[in-house]
């Protein structure tokens, strides 16, 4: 039988290959983008997996804690990310409130209680911080083409529409969505200046949703 630290290896190299490599970057990128001064701060990820953004926001001086309810995702994390990792659920963070200058999340609002995740991303987040959170895009091409042949887990994957992100963020501060776009690898060096145009620009067909929420001072 696969264990589960097994699995999250498993996953982990995905991101190794041509197009997992991608997809991290344009990942990556649009958290730098939105988080552009973490250096010193407090920042929680939800939903940490393998600590790919927990170890990349420590290298550039954050404060990190990673939050995840997988063991053997947060098995993989401790030998790569320089960070406290908690397992928890993410409707259930345990964290005082308003202790982040930021919380952020990717890839996990489609699995769980996308409200009640916010909800805990709000609570934790102190008064002029900011909640980032990523989602697949149901109304993207990648999404089109690729829902009726998805395996798990995204077979499992509940999508959150850009109206409903948006009302969902709207509950915890002044609320935007922007886009991202994945290409396909052996395009990606001629789309690339697409991918990282502002996230205005391509907000409806990018195959990643960014919810950007600044908390009211």
């Amino acid at each position: 039988m696969t264990t589960g630290a097994a699995r999250a290896r498993d996953y982990d190299t995905w991101f190794d290959t041509p197009w997992g490599a991608h997809a991290w970057a344009v990942e990556r990128d649009a958290v730098d983008e939105v988080l552009p001064d973490v250096a010193g701060r407090t920042v929680v990820e939800v939903g940490c997996g393998t600590g790919r953004l927990v170890s990349h926001l420590a290298r550039r001086g954050a404060r990190m804690l990673g939050v995840d309810l997988a063991a053997g995702m947060l098995s993989v994390a401790t030998d790569r990310a320089p960070a406290r990792l908690v397992r928890a659920d993410a409707t259930r963070l345990p964290v005082p409130d308003a202790v982040a200058d930021a919380a952020v999340t990717i890839a996990t609002l489609e699995f769980t209680d996308a409200a009640a995740v916010l909800v805990e991303m709000a609570r934790i987040t102190r008064p002029g911080g900011r909640i980032v959170a990523l989602t697949l895009n149901p109304t993207s091409p990648w999404g089109w083409i690729d829902r009726p042949t998805r395996r798990a887990p995204y077979s499992a994957a509940r999508y959150v529409s850009r109206r409903e992100l948006r009302r969902l963020g709207g509950r915890h501060g002044r609320a935007q969505v922007r886009g991202r776009l994945f290409t396909a690898a052996r395009f990606g060096h001629r789309l690339e200046p697409i991918a990282a145009l502002p996230g205005r620009i391509v907000p409806w067909f990018g195959a990643v949703q960014m919810l950007v929420v600044d908390r009211e001072l």
